[in-house]
């Protein structure tokens, strides 16, 4: 059977929209790839706090339009989802900081193996690092509008942790240009900062879609409360391999081609991203809120 003329012309809007979104990031790094290139930059810039937290912000505005459009069936309110994506950067972000230097204080990390693929280090990144930052990014949801009217199909699991996400990955951007004392190589910082937010947001995502699940399912409060922390050690999991993954490419002195390394982090943060997408594939179709043709 024929869809509706309507459904149709929203479908390539949709699509069209979300095309001009990944043009706008791709669009991101070559104005400044092409900023080097014409002023004839070939070295490291001073960027300066305001110019630095538009490079962190830039590409989760971009992303964060991207992953609004994901519920197709019955968008959330723009304001919510915005709303959730500030606390996960003034929030989540901070919060995961102060756990993460209270468990494990910077002078312990000093004592760390060499190699990025040691067990204290592996260990640290999945149980400590990617834990403390997903359980933040959890609790601003668990606790905000996962109790709200809003929040009222599964698939609004994934919407709004992939905006905590966001909102996180602009505070780890911008503590990243500033922790480099803002002297960054423009094009390299830009893509850096798209895979970082990407990768953040789909890591959130991923607990995102239990957190859906679990709420709507009609299991034992014993059993929700397990499915979630099981995707909480598997979004914490996800976390922590990037996380070494990024440590390896400092190790192998990849990091002296920065091009190469953006690729094997961009490579990480689109399986993760894909993982994602072809869940919330799932809750879509599943949704109540679906118009049958």
């Amino acid at each position: 059977m024929r869809r509706p003329r309507w459904s149709l012309r929203r479908a390539r809007v949709l699509v069209g929209s979300k095309f001009v979104l990944i043009a706008g990031l791709v669009g991101f790094v070559l104005i400044a790839w092409l900023i080097e290139l014409v002023s004839g930059i070939h070295h490291a810039v001073h960027l300066g706090p305001v110019l630095a937290a538009l490079m962190a912000g830039i590409p989760a505005l971009f992303w964060l339009g991207f992953f609004y459009l994901m519920d197709r069936h019955e968008p959330e309110p723009k304001q919510l989802v915005a709303g959730v994506c500030v606390l996960g950067a003034l929030i989540a972000g901070p919060l995961a900081d102060f756990v993460q230097y209270t468990a494990v204080p910077p002078t312990a990390l000093e004592m760390h193996g060499i190699d990025p693929f040691s067990l204290d280090r592996v260990l640290y990144a999945v149980l400590i690092a990617g834990l403390a930052q997903e359980m933040c990014k959890y609790a601003v949801v668990r606790y905000t509008i996962y109790v709200s009217r809003e929040f009222d199909e599964p698939m609004d699991g994934i919407v709004y942790m992939m905006a905590c996400g966001t909102g996180y990955a602009v505070w780890v951007n911008y503590h990243r240009l500033s922790d480099q004392g803002h002297q960054v190589y423009l094009s390299h910082a830009a893509a850096k900062a798209v895979v970082t937010t990407l990768a953040h947001a789909s890591f959130a995502g991923a607990l995102g879609y239990v957190m859906g699940r679990a709420k709507f399912s009609q299991r034992r409060a014993s059993l929700r409360g397990l499915l979630v922390m099981l995707g909480l050690l598997f979004a914490a999991g996800l976390n922590g391999g990037f996380s070494v993954v990024e440590k390896w490419i400092d190790a192998t002195g990849m990091a002296q081609h920065p091009w190469r390394a953006v690729g094997y982090a961009a490579l990480f943060a689109s399986g993760v991203f894909a993982i994602t997408w072809f869940a919330a594939q799932r809750l879509l179709a599943a949704s109540p809120f679906r118009r049958q043709p």
